[in-house]
C-alpha cells in the first residue's frame, strides 16, 4: 500500500466512496485507537462507543482500503504490515492536531499540553532528570508522557516525526537528526545470588560464553543502533538466551532469580540499590561503554510546550558539560 499522501480527503463527506479512497476522519480515528490500545475493547472504552460500532468501523475501513489492517486474536489484535503503515500516518495526524490545539490555546502566558518522549529502559541521565525538573518548575501545567522503546525504534520515530524527542543509545549520532550527548555510561556483566558464579573473582570472558543470557527485547528487533547488542556480540555472549524483556526491572528480576547473566548499566544498578543482589564479574581489561543521546528532528514543527522543553534541554546540556562523563 502506498503512503497516504492525500490525507486532505479525510475532510470529505460521509457518502459511499470507491475502494482505495478514505472518506472521513472518523474511520481513521477509530483505527488509531484500536492500534494504540491493542484491542477492540480498549478502543471502544477510549472512544466511549460500543464494541460493535468499533468493529464495524474497522471493517468498513478495511473494505475501503482493500487491505486487511489487523490480525484479530482472542484478546489482542496485531497490526498487519498495511496496518503498521497506516498507524504511522495516524500518529502523525494526531501530533499535528495536538500542535494545532496547543497553539490555539497558547496566549503567551502559561503553557499547557503534553510532551511525549521515548526513552530506552534503565536510563540514568542526570541531565534528563534536571530537564524534567526545570520544565515542571517553569511550566507546571504541561504534562509528560514517557514511553520505553528500543534505540532503533526511537531513532526511527523521531526521524519520521511520530515523537518529538527521544533518549537513546547509539554507537554514533544518526544522520539527519540533532543528537546531543547527555551521558557516557559504563556497563558490566552481572549475575544474581542464585547463580553458581555469584561472588567468583577469577572468571574470564571465555567462561561466560555458554552461560544462560538475559537480554533486552530491543536486541531482537533487527539491525538496531543499539550498543548493548554490539557489547554482547563482540564478547561472544548471548547465544544461550534464557529470558528477555523490554523492561530493565524485569531483566534484573530474571538475573536475580538465577536464570542467567546480563550486561547492565552500572549507574542504574547502583541507583536502584540492586548492587547488593547482583554480582559484577571483575574481568580485567573488559570495559564496556555506550553513549546516550537526546535526539530531535531539526525539520520538525514543535508545539509551544515542546519548544519550551527543547530550550530547557539545550540550556541544561550547554550549562552542565561536566555531567556528561563515565558513570
Amino acid at each position: 500500500m502506498s503512503r497516504l499522501s492525500n490525507l486532505q480527503e479525510l475532510l470529505g463527506d460521509d457518502q459511499p466512496v470507491p475502494r482505495g479512497r478514505l472518506s472521513n476522519w472518523g474511520m481513521l480515528r477509530t483505527f488509531h485507537f484500536i492500534a494504540s490500545e491493542g484491542s477492540i475493547t480498549g478502543a471502544a472504552r477510549r472512544l466511549a462507543i460500543s464494541q460493535p460500532s468499533v468493529s464495524a468501523a474497522l471493517q468498513r475501513l478495511e473494505d475501503v482500503l482493500d487491505h486487511q489492517l489487523v490480525d484479530r486474536g482472542a484478546r489482542r489484535i496485531t497490526l498487519t504490515r498495511h496496518g503498521q503503515i497506516l498507524y504511522a500516518e495516524t500518529q502523525r495526524i494526531f501530533r499535528a492536531v495536538q500542535r494545532a490545539e496547543e497553539r490555539l490555546r497558547f496566549d503567551g502566558g502559561s503553557l499547557t499540553g503534553q510532551i511525549r518522549i521515548q526513552i530506552v529502559t534503565g536510563s540514568a541521565s542526570a541531565l534528563f532528570n534536571e530537564g524534567l525538573r526545570l520544565m515542571h518548575q517553569r511550566q507546571p501545567s504541561v504534562n509528560f508522557r514517557i514511553d520505553v522503546a528500543s534505540s532503533h525504534k526511537i531513532v526511527r520515530n523521531v526521524a519520521e516525526q511520530i515523537v518529538p524527542f527521544g533518549i537513546c543509545l547509539m554507537v554514533q549520532p544518526a544522520p539527519g537528526l540533532d543528537c546531543r550527548l547527555i551521558l557516557r555510561s559504563e556497563y558490566g556483566i552481572f549475575c544474581g545470588r542464585e547463580h553458581r558464579l555469584f561472588g567468583a573473582t577469577d572468571v574470564a570472558l571465555s567462561d561466560l560464553r555458554e552461560e544462560g543470557y538475559i537480554g533486552f527485547t530491543c536486541a531482537e528487533e533487527g539491525a538496531a543502533p543499539e550498543p548493548l547488542v554490539t557489547l554482547r556480540n563482540s564478547h561472544g555472549l548471548g547465544h544461550n538466551i534464557r529470558g528477555n524483556s523490554a523492561d530493565f526491572a524485569e531483566v534484573c528480576r530474571m538475573v536475580e532469580a538465577g536464570l542467567g547473566i546480563s550486561i547492565l548499566p552500572l549507574a542504574t544498578i547502583r541507583q536502584s540499590g540492586r548492587d547488593t543482589q547482583l554480582w559484577q564479574f571483575p574481568i580485567e581489561g573488559c570495559r564496556l561503554s555506550a553513549d546516550m543521546y537526546f535526539v530531535t528532528n531539526p525539520q520538525a514543527q514543535h508545539a509551544p510546550a515542546e519548544e519550551a522543553f527543547l530550550q530547557v534541554m539545550d540550556d541544561v546540556i550547554v550549562g552542565a558539560p561536566d555531567a556528561i562523563h563515565m558513570h
